[in-house]
């Protein structure tokens, strides 16, 4: 019998929460180009971990506003504005393809755009 793999498919790294909404239903609102870049689908399981305070969760993510990343509901009671955070989805692949596999790791700076990937020096 072939192993499944569960292996990260998609990080965000250190974006600043700018929002807070307990009166929305339970989740993590993402600007849609940082959505679209980790490769995240609306509504996909994501886990969420706190920098500054080590918390964890897991929720839903949700297309949000430019520049966004937005806590609802239960999650906004465990992470406040300023503080950043890493969401990270995770997906099960045949061992063959986990081996093989690079999961999109992503940063963003203080305003939560996209830091360039480094390039790699090849030789």
């Amino acid at each position: 019998m072939k192993a499944l793999r569960l292996v990260l498919l998609g990080e965000i790294h250190s974006a600043v929460v700018t929002t807070v909404d307990f009166d929305e239903a339970d989740g993590l609102r993402l600007d849609p180009e940082l959505l679209d870049a980790a490769g995240f689908v609306e509504h996909e399981k994501v886990e969420v971990y706190d920098l500054s305070t080590g918390s964890r969760l897991s929720c839903q993510v949700r297309r949000g506003k430019s520049g966004e990343v937005g806590l609802c509901g239960a999650a906004a009671l465990l992470i406040k504005p300023g503080e950043r955070i890493t969401v990270a989805s995770f997906g099960w692949m045949k061992e063959k393809a986990a081996l093989k596999h690079q999961p999109r790791v992503l940063r963003v700076d203080d305003d939560n755009h996209l830091i360039p990937a480094k390039k790699s020096k090849a030789g």
